[in-house]
């Protein structure tokens, strides 16, 4: 299994491909390397909620105050969310100037997706595609702070509601923080502007 491990990201795209009738998912590296991952509607509306819930549990670590229920939880996550909105750049177009396919030009056909939530570095998260008879199984990690995982999923839910994907809203405490959707940090240092297209 090939396998890539630890990219500083630099930007992300998430577009639905009407012929594909997947979402394609493009990550820019900081060392201007790309990776693409076919995303399923069934792996993508597997992976919302845990990555809502993956977002509450981080927030919920920084809060200086603590937080008794899941609907306070809840409530901090969408404060978080909007905060992060404001402060996104939203309309920088998706680079692909000079970038470097470490993982070839085809995407990864995403059949498994594992979220570490980690004290000080954030979520790490592995892309898996188990591959076939014809195609060796692949995976990358990708290393995520908070505005990152924030921006996954506002990218993750426009492209779904482009595709006329829905699935059911999973509020914090119906489910675990981190798990699968299958089929370095220094505290108080200012983290590089990430640009998340559409």
């Amino acid at each position: 299994m090939s396998k890539i491990k630890r990219m500083n990201i630099h930007q992300l795209s998430v577009l639905f491909d009407e012929r594909q009738d997947r979402l394609l998912m493009r990550v820019n590296t900081q060392d201007a390397q790309e990776i693409r991952l076919w995303l399923t509607r069934r792996i993508a509306l597997k992976l919302v909620a845990p990555l809502e819930l993956t977002i509450t549990k981080m927030e919920s670590r920084n809060a200086s105050v603590a937080l008794p229920d899941a609907q306070a939880q809840s409530m901090l996550m969408e404060l978080k969310h909007d905060d992060f909105l404001q402060k996104a750049d939203l309309k920088t177009p998706f680079s692909t100037k000079n970038t470097a396919l470490p993982m070839g030009p085809e995407p990864l056909i995403v059949t498994e997706i594992t979220l570490n939530v980690q004290s000080k570095n954030g979520v790490q998260m592995v892309f898996q595609d188990g591959g076939d008879e014809r195609t060796a199984a692949r995976a990358c990690t990708l290393q995520m702070q908070p505005p990152l995982v924030h921006g996954l999923l506002h990218l993750l839910q426009k492209a779904m509601a482009n595709a006329h994907w829905q699935g059911p809203r999973v509020t914090p405490g119906t489910a675990q923080p981190s798990g699968q959707a299958s089929d370095d940090d220094v505290p108080g240092a200012e983290l590089p502007k990430r640009t998340y297209t559409h």
